[in-house]
């Protein structure tokens, strides 16, 4: 039994005028290192419900960590709870070098987010003012379903909703604006002032100009996915940005932001006036070229072994969130001498203005850096040593298997018809680090005047489209090609070759939106893209 529900009990007086409710995780099974998935009963009596929680980092023990980059997201949630919630109270901590980065929702809606950058230090979240009446359901999950750091979790205390509703805020925020950038929505804004400050805000976004104001009473739930052409995400006071992603490019949209006190059927927009209202274009971005390793294969990039027994391969389980990445090591039983190149396809950059490659590393043990490299006259086949290569600056790892994002690397002061980036590893007889690469997209905007690659090529075509579970594609001639349905941040989701002259992908297990289907012709090396939508 843990000593905090000793505490608990001997200072029961105030627990009755203070608060009615708590959860110190006494009943949580997990003790060890290892991630998993799982229910207990809480202390209020309700089933509450862990995934992808571990037990070996401890506040007071059984504690649970949600861990980082889990698929699913790391998540804990309550069953009912009753009697509403006034405040909300919680300790944490940072059990390792990630930063913590954690949302806590009452009844799905927002009600705050909780960070920290010291490993070990133990925080309490001070009281979260929910007012929310009736039953509700808590949930604590990692804010960034990749990123958000390790965070254990414990002593949850709330009061019970005794009082009346928070008026109305005064006034909306000032400054609304959105800075498009490829495949997302950055929107930012300042703060609204006034008597009534407000505990949160909801944002409203739609492809078309017909967003409808929020209703008093009725709770908006985040929606970040824009495909079916509308979202909503609610964004507490005081953070003033939100992002919509994975978005399809030169689409416009419309955004309107709502300020708003309480929550559940207590919650209270302001509607009245005009709300902030604003519009903007995603770029004219599409993928260039993309890998992701999911299929557990280096797809149509180029492996160039120039010394050395070892080579690239694909690690299968520890690539971003868990997924398969890319894998260099010159070590094999001892440091040896190596030197390996991991080369894209060839890419047209006349076509394009603006091109960036970003990528993810994660490295560990002492060695040489792994280089990122960009040439134009390279020929695809023979040892890239013996042709023109510029070093790439970009953010890399700063060890023990830490993944780093790289940044937008700016690669358009390179053009031709024929461009190369690779990825050049070495090690020697003394030091042979081990490097991971994941997520590899290099994007550009088409330049004004070229066709969309959506429609530039007649060799091949979809049917239907828009399609609902299925998809069948019918090539000119039968020579073989490789197929690729990839997402519109570059996500390679299939690919598979055939020698036919038409086939048919599945769709069934993929959500509603917009994809684009890659033909590539491997003995004329070029590309044919067309746009796939999926109801």
């Amino acid at each position: 039994m843990k000593q905090l529900f000793t505490l608990l009990f001997l200072i029961a007086p105030l627990i009755t005028l203070f608060g009615q409710g708590n959860e110190n995780f006494n009943n949580y099974p997990e003790t060890q290192n290892a991630y998993h998935n799982g229910t207990f009963i809480g202390q209020d009596g309700s089933t509450w419900t862990y995934t992808q929680c571990r037990g070996d980092s401890v506040i007071v023990a059984p504690s649970p960590t949600l861990g980082k980059g889990r698929n699913p997201t790391s998540s804990v949630i309550s069953g009912t709870l009753h009697n509403g919630c006034g405040t909300l109270s919680f300790d944490y901590k940072q059990p390792f070098t990630t930063a913590v980065n954690l949302n806590i929702y009452i009844n799905g809606l927002l009600v705050g987010n909780f960070t920290s950058s010291q490993q070990g230090l133990l925080y309490n979240s001070g009281p979260i003012v929910v007012n929310t009446p009736g039953d509700f359901v808590l949930k604590i999950k990692q804010a960034d379903s990749t990123s958000s750091g390790q965070v254990t979790i414990d002593n949850f205390i709330w009061t019970s909703y005794s009082g009346g509703p928070i008026p109305e805020p005064t006034n909306y925020p000032t400054q609304f604006a959105s800075v498009g950038s490829p495949f997302t929505m950055n929107l930012s804004w300042l703060d609204a002032t006034g008597a009534q400050l407000p505990a949160a805000y909801l944002i409203l976004a739609s492809n078309a100009n017909d967003i409808i104001n929020p209703v008093d009473g009725t709770p908006v739930g985040d929606d970040p996915n824009l495909a079916d052409g509308h979202g909503a995400l609610n964004v507490l006071q005081g953070v003033q940005h939100a992002v919509f992603g994975n978005l399809p490019a030169n689409t416009t949209y419309y955004f309107k932001i709502f300020p708003y006190t309480n929550s559940g059927a207590l919650i209270d927009y302001k509607t009245d006036g005009t709300a902030p209202f604003i519009t903007d274009t995603t770029p004219n971005t599409v993928i260039i070229d993309s890998i992701h390793f999911t299929d557990r294969t280096f797809g149509n990039w180029i492996l160039k072994n120039i010394l050395g027994a070892e080579v690239w391969n694909i690690d299968t389980n520890h690539g971003v969130g868990g997924t398969p990445c890319a894998k260099m090591s010159g070590y094999a039983g001892a440091s040896n001498e190596n030197e390996d190149w991991l080369i894209s396809p060839a890419m047209n950059f006349n076509d394009y203005t603006n091109e960036i490659l970003t990528f993810q590393s994660a490295y560990k043990y002492n060695g040489p850096a792994l280089k990122a490299m960009i040439s134009n006259d390279y020929d695809g086949v023979t040892n890239p040593n013996d042709f023109s290569w510029t070093e790439l600056n970009a953010t890399w790892s700063a060890g023990n298997w830490v993944w780093t994002p790289s940044g937008s690397v700016n690669v358009n002061n390179v053009s031709g018809e024929q461009v190369y980036i690779g990825f050049k590893y070495v090690s020697n007889t003394t030091e042979s680090s081990t490097w991971e690469l994941d997520d590899i997209v290099i994007t550009g905007d088409l330049i004004i005047g070229m066709k969309d690659p959506s429609v530039q090529s007649n060799e091949f075509t979809l049917s239907p489209n828009p399609a609902e579970n299925w998809c069948k594609i019918r090539f000119n001639g039968n020579q073989e090609r490789t197929i690729r349905l990839i997402s519109v941040v570059g996500a390679s989701l299939l690919e598979t070759t055939t020698s036919r002259n038409e086939c048919q992908i599945d769709l069934s297990n993929l959500p509603a939106g917009i994809y684009f289907v890659q033909v590539t012709d491997p003995t004329l090396k070029s590309h044919s893209v067309k746009k796939l939508i999926k109801h």
